[in-house]
């Protein structure tokens, strides 16, 4: 797959990677001898039997209402209204019929699912780690080979982006976007803050002591007024796990206990971590605005306000209309990602096996979502990676290598069964403690005896 993807990468501009640099020492990361960075699988109990609909071609099947559900904020990347015009222009008596989702609601579908009726055909949004609770309980269909031929055989698509679909061997999510966690740049509020290099890259921050110093001296106050803020961190409750095992990953070199299993909240890393978080905020140079408002630091960087901000990559290309074109932004990784690989992650579709539709919900998937011109649009306009490899092809600003590069080496949030309670905990407790609510001790001791009362496999074979 790699020499696949080197073909492609080869029409792309050439880049030369951030190099790596000197920064502040106010304190020293500790030291760490990493376990593998991959979970085994731990398999103790069996997905329930679920009697699904039989695939079928019965006209009935393939026409009326075909009801596609999405995350809200797809409607700005993605032209919705299109899909649905081509598609039911090419099937006469199909109605696409959309629903808006804030987030990958997975108590609503859960509760729903388990009754034996759905009120979507297709559910677009969140990974594997969001899926596995459905495909352990039978509620999602699995996707066969059948389904991946000619232009979408499996060796057409971007490696990591499929496998954030496969759970246990099986394809039970097929990707729709990709991302990979990374800090975006307001080039021009970076090299006023004496940041960026005769050569205009930006040296790769080692350390989180070097990104606090690159955040305070990119800080800028007239008086008490804060008028450029030096680092926002994405800490809602859409990214506040990403956003810690990415900065995880970054320090020691994977997310586990010694177990290779069980995510850490009880090292020294971790202690580090939430220590240099806690400082950003007290020194006033990382708001916790995203707390209440998970698009706080995108829109406070799109309005020019943030020199850098955590996120997920593709908002360096997003940002850039608002900016003021291409040039405006870059990226840098998270520390120690360049070198350890950051974190990867996807939001695919799903079929539930109660929809009456499920092959005209593959059709859809595969004609539309999968459109090559809905694709590179996407990339193109707002960053979004495809997960298929041919849309990689004439890419032209010079950070797609890099970012693709992160993507081939990149880690994945593992698969538990129990990981929405997992997630919102995670969010909850870091909250606190970011805010001084909570010590960074209580903080430690109480996630990890979440994590110990949680089931911890996929709950799959």
């Amino acid at each position: 797959m790699k020499k696949s993807l080197a073909l492609f990468l080869a029409v792309l501009m050439v880049f030369a990677l951030v190099a790596c640099g000197n920064g502040g020492t106010a304190t020293t990361a500790p030291a760490t001898t990493a376990p593998a960075t991959t979970a085994p699988a731990t398999t103790t109990t069996t997905a329930p039997a679920t009697t699904a609909p039989a695939a079928t071609t019965d006209p009935a099947s393939m026409t009326g209402d075909l009801r596609v559900t999405y995350q809200a904020w797809m409607a700005s990347k993605y032209d919705f209204d299109k899909m649905k015009a081509d598609f039911e222009a090419n099937h006469p008596g199909v109605n696409v019929v959309y629903a808006q989702v804030d987030t990958a609601d997975v108590t609503t579908n859960m509760l729903q699912w388990s009754q034996g009726k759905t009120d979507c055909d297709i559910a677009i949004g969140g990974s594997r780690e969001m899926a596995v609770q459905y495909a352990a309980k039978g509620y999602i269909i699995p996707f066969d080979d059948s389904f991946f031929t000619g232009d979408l055989a499996k060796d057409k698509f971007f490696a990591p982006f499929l496998e954030l679909g496969n759970i246990e061997g099986t394809q039970y999510m097929v990707p729709f976007t990709g991302e990979v966690m990374f800090i975006v740049c307001n080039t021009q509020l970076m090299k006023n803050a004496g940041l960026v290099n005769a050569d205009g890259t930006i040296t790769a921050p080692k350390t989180w002591d070097d990104l606090y110093n690159y955040a305070k001296a990119a800080t800028v106050k007239n008086g008490d007024k804060l008028v450029t803020t030096g680092l926002s961190i994405d800490w809602g409750a859409n990214f506040m796990t990403y956003s810690y095992l990415s900065s995880l990953q970054g320090i020691k070199g994977n997310i586990f206990e010694a177990d290779g299993h069980t995510i850490d909240f009880t090292s020294d890393s971790v202690t580090y971590l939430l220590n240099m978080w806690r400082q950003l905020v007290a020194d006033g140079f990382t708001p916790t605005d995203t707390f209440a408002d998970n698009d706080a630091g995108r829109t406070n960087f799109k309005a020019g306000n943030v020199a850098m901000l955590m996120t997920a990559a593709s908002r360096w290309i997003e940002s850039q209309t608002n900016l003021g074109g291409p040039g405006t932004t870059s990226l840098i990784p998270i520390p120690g990602t360049d070198t350890n690989g950051s974190l990867v992650y996807i939001h695919g579709a799903v079929i539930p096996v109660f929809s009456p539709k499920i092959e005209l919900a593959k059709l859809f998937i595969k004609e539309e979502l999968l459109n090559s011109d809905v694709q590179k649009n996407a990339m193109n306009k707002t960053g979004k990676m495809s997960p298929l490899l041919a849309n990689y092809q004439g890419l032209t600003d010079p950070y797609w290598p890099v970012v693709i590069q992160a993507t081939e080496n990149g880690i994945t949030t593992p698969l538990y069964k129990d990981f929405s309670k997992l997630d919102t905990g995670i969010q909850t407790e870091l909250q606190k403690c970011i805010s001084g609510a909570q010590s960074v001790a209580d903080t430690q001791k109480n996630l990890s005896t979440l994590i110990q009362s949680l089931d911890l496999t996929t709950g799959l074979k």
